[in-house]
């Protein structure tokens, strides 16, 4: 196997804007920022943390602008980095990283915060656009806006204060009506929220903040074992709905409650129970109510991200990329990354699942499959209770699920995703599969060439689904070298041009493009 270990090296600024050296030729139609965000920063004076989850976030971003491309990065500078970096050591609980007491605070203080630990504010999981405002977030209460043109950290907010939740996801969905969602958590006693954020319609200059002033919990659901609520990082939505997939990946509430009294990390909180099935939560986003079916899964998965989620036919299609278990998160400590192990035996998978929607006046028949719109998923209702089996959409061995978003909670056909460095056979590739006939066509350049998640952006006035272009950022870890971001023609996969830079491009999670109008 390739040496990857350098993908996860710490790396640094770079707040002037360098111009990158553009090979090929780009589409004048493509003007904006393509924004990245991720864990940037893992080696602190005193230590390093523990997990890739862990690092302190950098955002970057290339710069398009007429067939010419700049590149900067920042690291976020929220309380987390500050006092990480004025310590040289996690004072927050972080993943895979506990918390280490703060220098410098007196035994009182000491004592209460270990009663009421503040949660980490290092938002960098995933990045999201609500109305003129780029946010970034992870799985905890707060989010920070950043400024679009020079990565300068602004504001934080306090979901807690709004909401009441604790925990959330770190994406923000926005739908085609222009509303956005998300799924909180209120502690001690669990319970799942669903939160919106509805459209806003001042014209006012940097509305985001304006917006996100009307949050509010539209749904609130109790987990399915007791107050022990399950980890999760994405959910599903559709036109009317919005899914919540309930894995068996269940925090142990004690535990959590106690992290900062006992010294742990979250996944310390974490069980995973593969002897329980995962429960689907089907919400209606306009009343709020939960659909009282209670679907569950022939089989326990894990999943971190969803692919899509629509109608059809009074069934609900719900797109993910399947894990069979945890392995994935336990292969991300830092240890194992820097000698390049990843050791996955079972790789993620695209799957459909399609749930029955119930009618009025309707009663679902027994033990009969009540799916007509794909030949292999499955719903069957036993007593009262639905059990679902998947349609694989692919061979497995990818992540990071893209769209053309201008089918997101509708009908769709072809979805994107990284190989990255799993070991499977889709290795150092960008995936783009066919759902329609499971063919899946590939980009490759080398063993030591890795892609990140790509995005789709469609070409002006498009003529079908993947008439667009994909972008993804590349770290190349050839020696003399040049990390760059890499433009395709998605009908094809081949390469249209790629904007290389003598910087270092990291190795990050989640990003957007943002076009210049």
């Amino acid at each position: 196997m390739a040496d990857f270990s350098g993908l996860f090296r710490s790396t640094e600024e770079q707040a002037t804007p360098i111009q990158a050296n553009v090979k090929g030729l780009i589409p004048q139609w493509l003007n904006g920022d393509f924004v990245r965000l991720g864990p940037g920063k893992f080696d602190l004076s005193k230590t390093k943390v523990k997990h890739w989850f862990d690092g302190l976030a950098v955002v970057y971003k290339f710069e398009i602008v007429n067939g010419t491309v700049f590149f900067r990065k920042r690291f976020l500078n929220s309380d987390a980095y500050k006092k990480a970096t004025e310590h040289g050591q996690s004072v927050y609980t972080e993943f895979g990283t506990k918390a280490l007491p703060e220098p410098g605070k007196n035994i009182l203080a000491k004592f209460i915060e270990s009663l009421k630990p503040e949660l980490t504010d290092n938002s960098h999981v995933n990045l999201f656009k609500m109305e003129d405002s780029l946010f970034v977030a992870s799985e905890t209460h707060f989010l920070r806006r950043v400024n679009v043109g020079n990565l300068e950290t602004l504001d934080k907010i306090d979901l807690l204060e709004s909401t009441g939740v604790h925990l959330s996801s770190s994406h923000f969905v926005t739908d085609r009506k222009g509303d956005s969602y998300t799924i909180g958590t209120s502690l001690p006693i669990g319970k799942y929220n669903v939160i919106k954020v509805p459209k806003c319609e001042t014209g006012k200059a940097d509305h985001g903040q304006e917006a996100i002033k009307h949050i509010s919990v539209i749904s609130t659901m109790s987990p399915g074992w007791g107050e022990n609520i399950c980890f999760y990082h994405s959910f599903g939505v559709s036109e009317n709905y919005i899914v919540l997939i309930e894995t068996p990946f269940i925090y142990n509430m004690l535990k959590l409650l106690s992290v900062h009294v006992k010294r742990r990390c979250l996944r310390e909180c974490l069980n995973w129970y593969p002897d329980r099935t995962n429960r689907f939560f089907v919400i209606h986003k306009e009343s709020g109510n939960v659909l009282p079916v209670n679907f569950r899964s022939r089989e326990p998965f894990f999943l971190l991200h969803h692919i899509n989620c629509y109608e059809e036919d009074d069934q609900l299609v719900v797109d993910i990329i399947k894990h069979k278990e945890v392995e994935v998160l336990d292969n991300l400590y830092l240890d194992n990354l820097r000698k390049s192990e990843f050791d996955i035996k079972n790789p993620a998978v695209g799957c459909r699942f399609v749930l029955p929607l119930p009618q009025k006046n309707q009663s679902f028949p027994i033990n009969t499959n009540l799916i007509t719109i794909s030949k292999k998923a499955t719903a069957i209702k036993e007593k009262d209770t639905i059990w679902l089996s998947p349609e694989l959409l692919s061979e497995p061995g990818y992540e990071l699920p893209a769209i053309n978003r201008q089918y997101f909670g509708v009908k769709y056909r072809f979805y994107y995703s990284t190989g990255m460095f799993d070991p499977g056979q889709f290795r150092n590739s960008l995936v783009k599969v066919d759902t329609m006939t499971g063919c899946v066509d590939t980009w490759r350049e080398s063993e030591s060439t890795f892609p990140g998640e790509p995005q789709f952006v469609h070409s002006p006035n498009p003529a079908a689904e993947d008439d667009g272009i994909l972008l993804s950022c590349v770290t190349d870890l050839r020696a003399n070298m040049h990390d760059f971001l890499l433009i395709l023609d998605a009908r094809t996969m081949t390469e249209i041009a790629r904007a290389e830079v003598d910087c270092h491009v990291p190795n990050v999670i989640h990003g957007l493009f943002i076009p210049k109008i």
